[in-house]
């Protein structure tokens, strides 16, 4: 397991949003062989008053491999507006 973490705020106009990349063990798994089994996720949330809105992601995905995970991290930072162009991005 190559344990990650990574987090980035980054700006849209005059909002701020919190990027986050980790490793973390399936929690969900039914068949044995998957007890250790680990993914990476990337989350983004929305920060408001300067806290962050962890109850209600804007964007999440999940990867089978740190490279992966941390090459989509680092796409995210250097352009978070593709994330609004994404179907999976929800956004009140």
């Amino acid at each position: 397991m190559r344990e990650i973490e990574l987090k980035n705020v980054v700006a849209i106009n005059s909002r701020k949003y919190l990027i986050s990349t980790i490793s973390m063990k399936v929690r969900h798994s039914y068949f044995q062989d998957d007890k250790d089994l680990v993914i990476y996720e990337t989350m983004i949330f929305e920060l408001k008053d300067d806290k962050v809105e962890y109850a209600n992601p804007i964007y999440n995905e999940r990867y089978n491999t740190a490279d992966e995970a941390i090459y989509e991290h680092g796409k995210l930072v250097q352009n978070p507006e593709i994330v609004f162009l994404n179907q999976k991005c929800k956004i009140n």
